[in-house]
């Protein structure tokens, strides 16, 4: 089974790999074997969470936004699957924090008991344009994004690691304020692969998004007592995080296609297609 940190534990590991001079890398897990290869790959934290499941079904990233009522089922369904193939690396568990049905310290318990060490935000509406009819009916409606900067906050209560998207300096402040002790800088969609995203940002778009996010967080923590990582848009693998991280405050990435459907689906494609190739005797007893 997984092994569990408190928070101080996770932090301080975390920490030691900044020491070494090397990025925090996350990578999200739909599945148990995918979790195995990202620990022996020696990603710093492992997630679960509903997009990461959606991904193994041949769906985008999206699909997770749909299901208010299930999300956090499919979390508590699917998370043991990966928790039982990691042994050291930490497991976060994404929540939807618009389920008005959840009675969170339960839920977290439950994951805690399996195996995950800490817990963040998403799906997000944060995916979806603030200036939209939809996105400001759902603020309206208790919804929104404060939403789920009152949940990271009750989880960080709970003594639990907590990681916060955000999408603008606002949103920043706001997982800032709620004590995230990772500020995940979210640039849109990433790009690449079968059903990536076309629309994305550019990498100067996306230096530029990143730093006014860990700038408006630094804001309001001015102990500046927290992690920033970036993610998305045409973050797309490493050689087009790279520029991003130079250039910028964050040092770690959150990959989630990236790492666990883009990568994939090339290697699969041409194997199948390298095995079809093969020559082939037909022996004369084969009717054809």
């Amino acid at each position: 089974m997984a092994k569990r940190y408190k928070r101080e534990e996770l932090i301080a590991r975390l920490k030691k790999s900044l020491k070494q001079g090397k990025p925090i890398i996350l990578g999200g897990a739909g599945d148990g074997f995918t979790a195995k290869l990202e620990e022996k790959g020696g990603l710093d934290i492992i997630g679960v969470y509903n997009s990461g499941r959606f991904r193994h079904y041949g769906a985008g990233s999206l699909s997770g936004l749909m299901p208010v009522g299930r999300n956090n089922e499919m979390v508590l369904e699917y998370a043991p699957e990966v928790c039982s193939m990691v042994k050291e690396t930490p497991v976060i568990a994404g929540f939807c924090a618009q389920d008005s049905r959840m009675i969170w310290d339960h839920w977290c318990k439950q994951l805690w008991d399996i195996g995950v060490s800490g817990f963040m935000s998403f799906p997000t509406v944060g995916l979806i344009d603030a200036d939209s009819k939809y996105r400001k009916n759902l603020e309206e409606s208790g919804l929104g994004f404060s939403k789920e900067a009152e949940i990271l906050k009750l989880i960080h209560d709970l003594g639990y690691f907590t990681i916060g998207y955000c999408f603008t300096p606002e949103e920043a402040k706001m997982v800032a304020k709620a004590g995230v002790d990772i500020v995940a800088c979210h640039v849109g969609l990433t790009a690449g692969g079968l059903i990536g995203a076309e629309t994305v940002m550019t990498t100067e778009e996306s230096i530029k998004v990143t730093t006014e996010l860990i700038n408006a967080a630094k804001e309001v923590r001015p102990k500046k007592d927290f992690i920033a990582v970036t993610h998305g848009g045409i973050m797309a693998d490493p050689a087009t995080t790279k520029p991003v991280l130079e250039a910028t405050e964050a040092v770690g990435y959150l990959g989630a296609s990236s790492i666990e459907r883009t990568p994939v689906e090339p290697a699969v494609v041409k194997v199948c297609q390298d095995f079809k190739n093969l020559p082939v005797k037909i022996p004369k007893w084969v009717k054809l």
